[in-house]
């Protein structure tokens, strides 16, 4: 049961990430298409979501919460976790062990969902219109999700020699080198969500002035 869990958490936050990148793809296809055939797109009807607006604006606010969540986890792993991975393995290969081991378990319940709907709702969005947020600038966070998601393999890869072979100063090397990556990139993540909160807010406060 214990080991069931961490997996339905994981497999959860793949199939986000699975349909994060279905929809950025069709949204890739889409703009191509309108590209090719402006008379098509600028026909009435064309090209305007049925979505309303509130629900595009908590949308957006449940994309901007989430990235920050993953922001304060990312940053705790990065900073903390990672680097008890040392101190442990002083203690011998057993209590190395025991710690990667809850480590990896407990990750995924902590942040795999999140990370997944954090992609997803980025993605989301690119099929819904934003007041006074320039298009541009979620496909910017979408293709910082796609690079997040790009980067972790070998970080997951050498945890996972690491869990089996043992503490490797070569294999802590790249999980440290690749956390670097992606810390980077989830905090760009964040000050961009940012960006686009007060983007939208700065419309609505023009709209009641």
């Amino acid at each position: 049961m214990f080991d069931t869990v961490p997996h339905a958490f994981f497999d959860t936050m793949t199939l986000m990430v699975a349909a994060s990148l279905l929809l950025a793809i069709a949204a890739v296809a889409r703009t191509v298409w309108r590209r090719a055939r402006p008379a098509e797109a600028t026909k009435p009807g064309v090209g305007h979501s049925s979505v309303s607006s509130r629900w595009a604006d908590s949308l957006l606010l449940l994309a901007v919460a989430i990235s920050w969540y993953n922001v304060g986890g990312g940053w705790v792993a990065h900073l903390v976790c990672y680097h008890i991975y040392p101190d442990m393995s002083e203690y011998g290969p057993q209590a190395f062990h025991a710690y990667s081991r809850g480590y990896l378990s407990r990750w995924p319940t902590a942040l795999g969902p999140s990370l997944g709907l954090m992609c997803l709702t980025w993605a989301t969005l690119l099929w819904v219109p934003l007041r006074n947020v320039p298009r541009g600038l979620v496909w910017v966070i979408v293709a910082l999700c796609v690079t997040f998601v790009a980067v972790t393999p070998p970080a997951a890869i050498a945890q996972g020699h690491m869990l089996n072979e043992g503490f490797s100063k070569d294999q802590y090397a790249r999980l440290t080198l690749w956390s670097d990556f992606r810390t980077a990139i989830f905090t760009l993540i964040g000050v961009l969500a940012l960006v686009v909160m007060r983007r939208r807010l700065m419309s609505t406060e023009s709209r009641n002035a």
